[in-house]
């Protein structure tokens, strides 16, 4: 495995090399299609062809050579940390990738050319940690001789790296950010330096250290050059590559240094992340994002925008994840008091107040700007007047009349709105039909899980209709009421010419069975059948989105 391991490794360096070549040559695009290049696996090898396609085969090769590394040691690696380092390094590669891609795609997009050129070193030294830690000696080694002052100054060392390989990817592609690349410079000198002071009472150690700060003059040296000779293709190219090898070195050294601690600060991270992703209510997030892309693709006309397509499905996912802990935040009281929410990161303590308060509104507000920005103003003011609605009016009315259902489907409704705007910049007679039908089908979907959570919703004083209601008759009623008017706007969009007969038979078959669900379920007002009529509505909403979409009529 260890040798495998420094094969892919090399690989991966040679992929930086073959990368550096085509920034060098500016050949990004003259291939202007992918995954193809010019509609083939192999086109004519001339001019920036060769570097080009060259660098596609070797990223292939990479990515081939790290999925079978990952799969590997997921069934013979024992420890869980290193396993989930070959995962990460296979995110990596894909999002990479996927990167590479949207760069050509996109015609050199600065922002994603940046991120393209930073995410490639560090894949590589994914590849080399790898290395380090299956290698055969690793858990024999000695401990290093250090206090704990050399461990952290290899970290901030190692930062001050990556921080220097954006920089310098920020310089190569906009030209901008030289002063800011020279200060990085002179910071990566000065911890350099301080960390070969604090590692001289280790050989071992040290020699790595000192192997690294001759690195880092010959990295200074190449920068003189390639900036007074930016049209030395070699020269630019080695000064990329020798960062990334010394950007792997500096995190081997820090790994080596701090292995224990690095462990169990990740092993904190790893749950704060996790809490912090509870607070956007991932199902609820994913189901609302479905409905963003559903409202996207029927409002693009062809050929679909990729790029503004990836930029509204990440904004709308920070407005919901953002609105969503917001709403735990204000609810963090009542929450403590119900059976199934007393284990949330706030009720049950594992994050402070504060921090939901100011992740929330970062989210929120970073959604906002991203949509406005870079997406279409219109999208951004439905994505605010979906956070007001649900956060400023839905949640405090939740405690004073059962009509809070109706206003929590409002902006339960418009994210396949967001999308249409997003695609359109403006909005049609069909975008609301998608927000009638995502209006009356959360209804049934809320009054479900209502009914078999009433007992808690009680307890926390939430004035939810099935709590004023306790035989049930009214919930009943209102669930078949909103699943029959369900049926037939689901079936407006092809009586308005957007979605063909194929969907008309799908969303009127699916449409029959949710109907008789909620009459099932108003029928016995039991919990059990208030739990399935539940689940068949998050069945029901991707079938019928999805049949929308692929049965849709372009514009």
């Amino acid at each position: 495995m260890h040798s495998f391991v420094r094969a892919t490794a090399a690989m991966t360096f040679v992929l930086l090399l073959a990368g550096g070549l085509v920034t060098s040559t500016d050949s990004g695009l003259a291939v202007p299609d992918w995954p193809l290049s010019y509609g083939t696996l192999m086109p004519p090898m001339v001019g920036g062809i060769r570097y080009e396609h060259t660098h596609r085969l070797i990223a292939g090769l990479v990515a081939l050579l790290i999925a079978i590394l990952a799969a590997w040691l997921w069934r013979r690696e024992r420890r869980r940390w290193v396993r989930r380092l070959g995962a990460a390094a296979v995110g990596a590669v894909l999002t990479q990738a996927a990167l590479g891609g949207l760069t050509v795609l996109l015609v050199l997009p600065a922002p994603i050319s940046i991120a393209h050129a930073c995410l490639g070193p560090l894949v590589f030294c994914l590849t080399v940690l790898l290395a380090q830690v299956t290698s055969p000696g690793w858990a024999s080694r000695r401990p290093p001789l250090d206090d704990g002052r050399a461990g952290m100054t290899a970290v901030w060392t190692t930062a001050a790296f990556i921080a220097q390989l954006v920089l310098g990817a920020v310089l190569r592609h906009t030209g901008g950010a030289l002063t800011l690349h020279l200060i990085g410079a002179a910071a990566v000198i000065l911890m350099t330096g301080r960390l070969l002071q604090r590692t001289r009472r280790d050989p071992a150690i040290f020699r790595g250290t000192l192997a690294l700060a001759l690195g880092v003059i010959g990295q200074l040296l190449l920068g003189v050059l390639a900036w007074r000779w930016r049209e030395q293709v070699l020269v630019t190219t080695a000064h990329q590559a020798l960062g990334a090898l010394l950007v792997a070195g500096s995190a081997a050294l820090t790994v080596r240094l701090m292995t224990p601690q690095l462990m169990a600060w990740l092993g904190r991270w790893r749950r704060q992340a996790a809490d912090y992703l509870a607070l956007t209510k991932p199902r609820l997030t994913f189901l609302a994002l479905l409905a963003v892309l559903a409202g996207f693709l029927m409002g693009s006309s062809r050929p679909l925008e990729w790029g503004r397509l990836l930029l509204t499905l990440l904004g709308a996912a920070l407005v919901g994840g953002g609105g969503n802990a917001l709403n735990q935040w204000w609810e963090r009281e009542a929450d403590a008091l119900m059976r199934r929410t007393n284990r949330r990161p706030l009720p049950a303590g594992r994050l402070r107040p504060g921090q939901a308060l100011a992740f929330g509104l970062a989210a929120a507000a970073g959604g906002v700007l991203l949509l406005a920005l870079a997406v279409h103003a219109l999208a951004a003011l439905l994505g605010v007047v979906t956070l007001i609605s649900y956060v400023a009016l839905y949640t405090p009315m939740k405690r004073v009349t059962p009509l809070c259902t109706l206003i929590g489907a409002v902006p339960g409704a418009l994210p396949p709105v967001i999308g249409w705007a997003a695609a359109r910049g403006a909005l049609a007679l069909e975008a609301w039909v998608l927000f009638a039908m995502l209006f009356l089908w959360q209804l049934p979907h809320f009054l479900a899980i209502a009914w078999v959570h009433r007992e808690d919703y009680a307890r926390a004083g939430f004035r939810m209709l099935p709590v004023v209601d306790p035989e049930g008759l009214s919930t009943a009623r209102q669930m078949v009421l909103y699943g029959s008017a369900l049926l037939p706007i689901s079936l407006l969009p092809t009586l308005l010419g957007a979605a063909g007969e194929v969907y008309f038979a799908g969303a009127a078959a699916v449409g029959v069975w949710f109907v008789g669900m909620t009459v099932a379920a108003a029928r016995r007002r039991s919990e059990a059948l208030a739990g399935r009529l539940f689940l068949a509505s998050i069945g029901y909403l991707p079938v019928v989105l999805g049949l929308m979409v692929l049965d849709r009529t372009p514009i």
